[in-house]
């Protein structure tokens, strides 16, 4: 019969609270009271609820114990030829927890204090030890819901490739954001986002598995969705997840479309909360580079107890960053680089003014008069510009489990966040030839030296203070979930709501429509003392604005934005198929959601009418969709033993969206265990990403996008089709105007992957898996001005979106989305594991990740040529998909013995190739390595005084050059700016 017809309750995790008993698939065999033998075990560190389910299958000796005595805590490694008796005190040693052996064959795991409240009324005894019934004589339990899939299962025995940090690899790792946390994942690669990107970044932070765009990587909170970005994101900031309050970490790298729905066509990213723990915590952590910047803080104070029929948990951060500016590394400190091998990307918008001529010469205002421009008559905006965005973080998340009956049980959860970001930028440029409403200076302007209209002065207007990009969120994110048993049937019905406000507030902008008065007609700018306006002298030396002019001219933009996701859903398991070659298990669900989105500028932004910020008009946008699936797992072949066996893994789910139709997108897989040491997996899959409700309706937004213009390449004036003339080659920022499209489809993908798990008997400890895979993605959503331009200027496609002035040069790109292009992508995954045996040094592991990118196809329009991007770098600021490196990969040193724990991890970025701007030439980006060390001891003081200290970036490996990247000449997607960097951490536990 069944257990799970017998239990007291569950907890969300799917182990049975009351009591959990576990078998091997293929049965255990009976245990005589003779002396135990001797077994190899091969238990990894994680929970005790997890350890003591592996100690179960490896023992082939069934176990009942109590979830909410071992929820909460953790397990040694526990690798090496022990009897039973030692492999469970080993696991039990620093739990207070003790075992029994019921009836000579079922151990069960007990302790013996008794709280009071438990207690009256009945035996210590009663409570202390499960209850177990003699006539029972086979039980069956799901274990645990593994990301990409819905059904209850042992985590050892899946198809798909999936990976999980542990709380002790984000303690090990130092990280005090999701998003510096992730970014060293081998998978994730291209463009995610983090405070390390301020000019064109927001102060969030996204994550791209296998470099495809964040929007195609879904981000869950314990299986469920939540809100994007308030400003109408792509995709969750996980800069609105505490990591203080995470417990771990899963990454799917599959396609996951049949069991999630959309987004999730290269992974799933669930973050699984903390739930089950016991006591007070209080922790500090402080942070500095080995230069003095970037101080780093975060205090935690968490709190959690269990109840007769339930249990509460409290966690509340504080994290603060400090900036680091450009100016302060060597390689970031001006944009030109060509003394470190690079280019020169200084901006022809200069503190003294750049007049071009109508004859096409160039001249700078000097004193009293002008001279030629030079070739160094450039503007380094790099000495102003924040590298590190500052960043401000409370969060308060709580949980509340209880049981209302013997078997249902509730959980409900809360989060609350703030965030507040504030990067500081270069002065504002002014082109007046290339802004989004042209501008000219009158030839009766009082500051006209040269008697005729003026159409192209470039200027930067240092006599303003300094632009500041402020954006602040607020997150907030309720949960409730009731589940439990019926007929043998595990089933859970949820209601989500999640909510992200955002707003961004850019200080000392142009007021466009005043600056166009100012420079026109004298006629109609007579003075302040006449009609308030002020002439303005934007033609002279650095000095010539006058702070009454600044006042005249300067603006602050705000917008705010929210995103809102409701949802509702219901899923039933169960371990109906009772087949020859063994169990089989069935999920089924619905699920509904609503999601809406709103993005509003102040009027002037939304008028075009700021110069040095991006200028849109108000996007808005909902939708509800309705989602049915089902999945199963079927045992198609086992031998007598069940050593050896097949399993095919399917699942089906139907997406009905009331904005632009219905996706139907199966996955399969399968399983193939040849005896203890070989497992072989692999799988297909078809996915797809509905168009967010940004790309659907965000207003039409104007900015000055970077954009390497091919015509400005003297090579390709004649030869290319769109290139007539020379154009002038000091300008690398062009005025973009992009938009929704309502009638956007659906992007499409299929995935497959096939691999081997190896773990030798021969050689205990050891476990190596290699995963390949392939993703193709058609009718890709894109608005990249970049690709218009070059398609315009090798076929003089997109006429009529690509606007040049009778000079050649570009003025004006329409890139409004579309559906345009394709993806595919190709390679490996691998990764190790060695638990040498203890010693009575301590006990030592190996672990590594690792992945390979053979190939990464961009085709970016129909038609088009292929580009593979493998081992290339071209900026997100120049509409690319950031660096996507051939080989990325991690290796870490672990060593614990009794209170101390140290680690040492190294980790790899190949090298990669990119396109020096303005020429046809290519040169090197170098591979990157940098070491991080910890080193951790937990004193005898109350529950344990623990202290730990940890460097990154130990031998202060520098980011190496990008000479085509905007932010700070160098990927900061990929490598780190700060240099080695000091870190300490004091937990007391009462």
């Amino acid at each position: 019969m069944l257990a799970a017809s017998r239990a007291t309750g569950f907890i969300a995790q799917g182990i049975v609270s009351a009591w959990l008993a576990i078998s091997i698939a293929f049965g255990w065999t009976q245990h005589a009271a003779a002396a135990e033998p001797v077994r190899h075990y091969d238990i990894r560190e994680s929970s005790l609820s997890a350890a003591l389910i592996q100690f179960s299958r490896q023992s082939n000796t069934p176990i009942v114990f109590s979830d909410r005595l071992t929820g909460h805590l953790s397990a040694p490694t526990l690798v090496g030829e022990l009897t039973r008796d030692d492999a469970l005190d080993r696991l039990l040693a620093e739990s207070e927890l003790n075992w029994e052996l019921i009836d000579e064959r079922i151990v069960a795991i007990y302790s013996s204090d008794c709280p009071q409240e438990r207690c009256e009324g009945t035996t210590p005894a009663a409570v202390a030890l499960p209850i177990y019934e003699p006539g029972m004589e086979q039980t069956y339990v799901y274990g645990s819901r593994l990301t990409g899939s819905r059904i209850r299962r042992d985590p050892n025995r899946f198809s798909a490739p999936v990976e999980v940090y542990a709380r002790s690899d984000i303690e090990r790792s130092g990280a005090q954001t999701l998003g510096e946390l992730l970014r060293f994942v081998p998978a994730v690669i291209g463009n995610s986002t983090s405070t390390a990107i301020s000019n064109g970044g927001d102060g969030t932070a996204t994550v791209t598995l296998r470099g495809l765009p964040a929007s195609n990587t879904l981000i869950l909170i314990n299986g469920r969705r939540i809100a994007n970005d308030g400003l109408a994101g792509e995709s969750v900031d996980l800069n609105s997840i505490s990591p203080a309050a995470v417990e771990r970490v899963e990454i799917l790298k599959d396609g996951a479309s049949a069991i999630y729905g959309s987004d999730a066509i290269a992974g799933v990213v669930n973050i699984i909360m903390k739930r089950d723990f016991h006591g007070f915590l209080a922790e500090t952590y402080v942070g500095e580079s080995s230069r003095g910047d970037l101080t780093t803080t975060t205090q935690t104070l968490q709190y959690g107890n269990s109840f007769r029929d339930g249990g509460v948990f409290i966690s509340a951060t504080h994290y603060e960053q400090e900036p680091l500016f450009s100016r302060d590394r060597s390689v970031s400190a001006s944009a030109d680089t060509r003394h470190l091998g690079g280019t020169d990307l200084r901006s022809s918008a200069t503190p003294s003014a750049r007049v071009v001529l109508p004859d096409g010469r160039a001249l700078i205002a000097d004193g009293d008069g002008y001279r030629p421009a030079g070739s160094e008559d450039l503007f380094n905006y790099q000495a102003f510009t924040s590298a590190v965005v500052p960043l401000r973080r409370s969060s308060v998340y709580a949980s509340l489990t209880r049981d209302l009956s013997e078997q249902v049980t509730t959980l409900l959860e809360a989060t609350y966040l703030q965030t507040s970001a504030r990067a500081t930028l270069a002065p504002t440029p002014i082109f007046t030839g290339f802004e989004q409403m042209p501008l000219s200076v009158a030839a009766d302007s009082i500051y006209n030296d040269f008697d005729q209209e003026i159409t192209d002065v470039r200027r930067r207007l240092v006599e303003f203070p300094g632009r500041m990009q402020q954006n602040e969120s607020r997150v907030a994110r309720l949960s409730a979930i009731v589940e439990g048993l019926y007929a043998d049937w595990h089933w859970d019905i949820g209601v989500n709501w999640s909510r992200s406000e955002a707003t961004e507030t850019v200080t000392n902008l142009v007021d466009a429509d005043r600056l166009r008065r100012a420079l026109g007609p004298a006629a109609g700018c007579r003075g302040a003392e006449l009609d308030g306006c002020v002439p303005v002298d934007i033609m002279g030396p650095v000095g010539s604005i006058t702070d009454e002019q600044v006042d005249y001219l300067r603006l602050d933009g705000r917008t705010r934005g929210d995103t809102t996701l409701s949802s509702a859903a219901l899923n039933l398991s169960n371990a109906l198929l009772n087949l020859p070659a063994g169990r089989g298990d069935l999920a089924l669900g619905v699920e509904f959601r609503h999601e809406s989105t709103s993005k509003l500028p102040d009027q002037r932004l939304a008028s075009i009418g700021t110069i040095g910020a991006t200028n849109f008009q108000p996007t808005r946008g909902d939708r509800k969709i309705l989602e049915l699936y089902g999945e199963s797992r079927i045992p198609l072949w086992s031998n007598a033993s069940g050593g050896r066996n097949l399993q095919l893994e399917a699942a089906l789910r139907h997406s009905a969206y009331s904005d632009f139709g219905s996706s139907t997108n199966p996955k399969i897989g399968l399983k193939l265990q040849l005896g203890p040491s070989l497992t072989l997996r692999g799988g297909y899959a078809m996915g797809f990403r509905a168009p967010s409700l940004n790309e659907l309706y965000e207003g039409n937004s104007e900015q000055q996008a970077f954009i390497a213009d091919p015509c400005t390449i003297a090579a390709n004036v004649g030869q290319l089709p769109g290139c007539t003339q020379l154009a002038d080659a000091s300008r690398n920022q062009f005025l973009t105007v992009k938009g929704g499209n309502p009638d956007l489809n659906p992007e499409t993908s299929t995935s497959v992957s096939g691999g081997a798990i190896w773990t030798p008997v021969v050689l205990p400890g050891l476990r190596v898996s290699l995963d390949f895979f392939e993703i193709r993605q058609e009718d890709v959503v894109s608005s990249s001005a970049q690709s218009i331009v070059d398609l315009n200027a090798a076929t003089g496609a997109f006429g009529e979106q690509v606007n040049r002035d009778a000079r050649g040069n570009l003025t004006r790109v329409t890139a409004s989305n579309i559906n345009f292009g394709k993806r595919r992508v190709r390679g490996a995954d691998l990764s190790l594991a060695y638990y040498f045996p203890d010693q009575p040094w301590g006990q030592v592991s190996v672990t590594g990740t690792g992945a390979w990118i053979h190939e990464y196809l961009s085709q970016p329009g129909d038609g088009g040529p292929d580009v593979d991007l493998a081992g290339t770098f071209v900026d997100e600021a120049s509409e690319g998909l950031g660096g996507i490196p051939e080989w990325k990969g991690q290796l870490g040193l672990r060593w614990k013995r009794e209170r101390w724990l140290a680690s040492y991890d190294i980790h790899h970025v190949s090298a990669l190739d990119e396109t020096v701007p303005g020429t046809t030439e290519t040169r090197e980006i170098d591979s990157w390595t940098v070491h991080d060390m910890q080193v951790s001891y937990v004193f005898d003081v109350l529950s344990g005084l623990r202290l730990t200290l940890g460097v990154d970036n130990l031998f202060d490996q520098a980011a190496p050059l990008a000479a085509s990247a905007f932010n700070d000449n160098i990927d900061a997607r990929t490598h780190e700016l700060k240099g080695r960097f000091w870190y300490t951490r004091i937990s007391q536990r009462f």
